[in-house]
């Protein structure tokens, strides 16, 4: 690809200007800023300026496009410009371009393209999107271990007209298994008749194709990474994910789950139904909604205590907004240490006893400084503590609730991160009114 300028400012464009106009003034900018600009327009007029742009620029313009006007510009294309573009690709970019299409189009794109290149896409295709066989690129240097340095050079710059970049070189055995790796640099100091398998490294880290995508990120974070290999359940090399590609899955997992912490899908951002952005929020507010009907029926159950002791409606929302806090953090170092390096066999272990040491010396600090306030402040010290203890009791549930709730629902198949959103607080927010209220009433003789 040509080297391209790169604007450090958004280029703001005027969208009642036609689509030659624009194409000319995005001219020599670099494929994502580009794509920014383009992202500030209707959907028909950036279909109508990709149509203006050379191919080749069309190509890496569409691959920085988010998915949503992505699948505008496919929708507005033609087949025979979406084959051309693909073309451009590598196969990875290739086979998500092509596969956002509906089937029939899909078939006739494909059918249009080179057999090598119609074979990578298909054979992408078939891997899950969220997998290492989904997200990987089939282009790759790879030689046999009886292989000399100098037939890795003349391979490297056969492929170097092909592959924007090679970091590594991978070796295979006999049956195209993986046994080894070396950086490009290695070949410089090698002479030219030595065999790839006395300069290669045997320890190579490698990923399944079925592998999720998450795992994957852990792997290149893990070892620093730039370029890692991908092989099938026997071993056999299919493909390569480079750094680029992680940097895109973190981001997804990001959205994801903070997403997913308010109860909404990242697919809002681009929904216009009002009825269907509707429908993806209602389940998570009806929660809330039954939580919050608990919570009066509990009131309602103790209002007897709350008339003999007013006194005792005042510290509610202190004991329920204290329960959530607590649910929230520890449910949050909970998830984010099931994602950690070290896994989920530490996280239930010693993270939640450590978890559980924080809370107690959380409750002991604030249950005693609402007992002091309370104390001054109404002149009760049985009131105090009650308010007290029941604060320092809410704190410890909630911590147990917050680092339990992400294991239960992992155990079920569920998203750990939906236990940071309403769940937690809601159910903190009904046993901290039981616990306050239940407390409230055994020692509701003393305190009247």
């Amino acid at each position: 690809m040509p080297d391209r300028l790169h604007s450090k400012e958004s280029l703001v464009l005027d969208p009642a200007a036609s689509a030659s106009t624009i194409a000319s003034q995005l001219a020599g900018l670099h494929p994502a800023d580009i794509a920014s600009a383009l992202d500030r327009l209707d959907g028909e007029l950036v279909s109508a300026v990709i149509a203006e742009l050379d191919t080749e620029t069309s190509a890496d313009v569409l691959i920085h496009l988010d998915e949503h006007a992505l699948g505008e510009v496919l929708a507005d294309l033609e087949t025979p410009e979406i084959a051309d573009i693909a073309t451009e690709l590598e196969s990875d970019d290739a086979a998500d371009v092509v596969g956002m299409l509906e089937e029939d189009r899909r078939d006739e794109v494909l059918s249009r393209l080179e057999d090598e290149d119609r074979r990578q896409v298909e054979d992408l295709l078939r891997y899950t999107d969220e997998s290492a066989g989904g997200i990987m690129a089939s282009e790759l240097v790879y030689l046999n271990r009886d292989k000399t340095v100098s037939d890795a050079i003349e391979l490297i710059r056969l492929a170097a007209e092909q592959f924007d970049e090679i970091h590594n070189i991978y070796v295979t055995d006999g049956a195209r298994r993986l046994v080894g790796v070396f950086p490009l640099s290695r070949l410089v100091l090698a002479q030219p008749n030595t065999k790839l398998a006395d300069i290669m490294d045997p320890d190579v880290v490698s990923v399944s194709t079925d592998t999720d995508q998450e795992e994957v990120a852990r792997v290149f974070s893990k070892y620093d990474l730039i370029a890692m290999p991908v092989v099938d359940p026997a071993g056999v090399l299919v493909g390569r994910i480079t750094v680029d590609d992680i940097i895109d899955v973190i981001h997804e997992e990001a959205d994801e789950d903070i997403s997913l912490m308010a109860g909404t899908r990242e697919d809002e951002l681009h929904e216009e139904s009002a009825m269907r952005i509707s429908r993806i929020r209602l389940p998570w507010l009806v929660i809330g909604a039954a939580g919050g009907l608990c919570s009066a029926l509990v009131m309602r159950h103790f209002s007897l205590s709350l008339e003999r002791v007013l006194a005792l409606a005042f510290f509610v929302p202190v004991i329920t907004a204290m329960g959530g806090n607590v649910g929230l953090q520890t449910s949050t170092i909970i998830v984010r240490s099931m994602h950690s390096e070290r896994g989920l066999a530490d996280a239930a272990g010693e993270r939640l006893l450590k978890e559980w040491r924080v809370a107690l010396t959380n409750a002991v600090v604030l249950g005693a400084a609402i007992w002091a306030i309370v104390g001054f402040w109404l002149g009760s010290w049985q009131l105090a503590a009650v308010v007290g203890g029941s604060l320092a009791t809410v704190i410890l549930v909630a911590a147990t609730l917050g680092a339990l709730i992400p294991f239960a629902l992992r155990g079920v198949g569920i998203d750990p991160a939906v236990a940071q959103g309403p769940f937690v607080t809601t159910l903190n927010d009904i046993l901290g009114l039981l616990v306050y209220l239940g407390m409230a009433s055994v020692f509701l003789t003393t305190i009247s």
